[in-house]
């Protein structure tokens, strides 16, 4: 199996318990930080070995073999060409491969039972700057039909909402604070605007007016299969 864009290999440790000690992960980022903290992790026993390398995604990929699966999460809407990207990683697929991604895609939110005007500002902000450096903030949305273009047949596609509930503390003052930096650089926001000391309490003042639960993002999953007669 081969995991695009590991990270800290959080999914590639997921993903050898699934393979087992027969198989075998390789996983590649172009991250050398991200890689040595993934690689810092013991092996498990029971889970397939990582084989952990590292890879420019919007490069050649060669030397890597051939693969029964292929999976990234959150890393073709980063790419500057996820086509291009997506057809080199299907040449790395064997006949039947399964190949999965999850990516994000901006939309019409959030949403919850009254007005959420902070929450908007937030989201607003962080998607703006994605935008910003060159992400793709549709690819969600394109997904299932990138794939087939490229000859594979789509076994699954779905979306799934990331949700706030009232009952658990809200990421958003978490992911706001380490957006920061990436949005003030981008000229999405000025640091005056976003007054991180005050801005838990406001989220929260916020989620206790309207209650219930807040639709935060959507994820979208399309998992394909390549053609058994590649």
């Amino acid at each position: 199996m081969l995991d695009v864009g590991c990270g800290d290999g959080d999914l590639s440790r997921f993903v050898a318990a699934l393979v087992g000690p027969n198989g075998e992960v390789v996983a590649i980022d172009q991250s050398e930080p991200a890689l040595a903290k993934a690689q810092s992790h013991e092996a498990n026993a029971g889970k397939a070995p990582i084989d952990y390398r590292a890879a420019d995604l919007s490069g050649a990929l060669s030397g890597l073999g051939k693969f029964d699966a292929i999976i990234g999460r959150r890393v073709l809407m980063y790419l500057p060409d996820a086509a291009e990207t997506l057809a080199r990683l299907h040449e790395l697929a064997k006949p039947g491969a399964v190949l999965a991604f999850q990516e994000h895609a901006r939309a019409d939110l959030p949403s919850g039972l009254g007005d959420l005007p902070i929450h908007r500002q937030i989201y607003d902000w962080v998607w703006s700057t994605v935008a910003a450096e060159g992400g793709d903030v549709k690819l969600g949305l394109c997904l299932a039909e990138l794939m087939r273009d490229h000859g594979l047949i789509i076994q699954q596609a779905c979306s799934e909402a990331i949700l706030l509930q009232p009952y658990e503390p809200s990421f958003i003052p978490t992911l706001a604070r380490l957006m920061l930096p990436r949005m003030i650089q981008q000229g999405v926001v000025g640091a005056d605007e976003i007054e991180p000391d005050h801005l838990a309490e406001r989220i929260e003042d916020e989620r206790r007016t309207i209650g219930g639960t807040i639709a935060w993002d959507l994820a979208f999953l399309i998992a394909a299969r390549n053609d058994t007669s590649a």
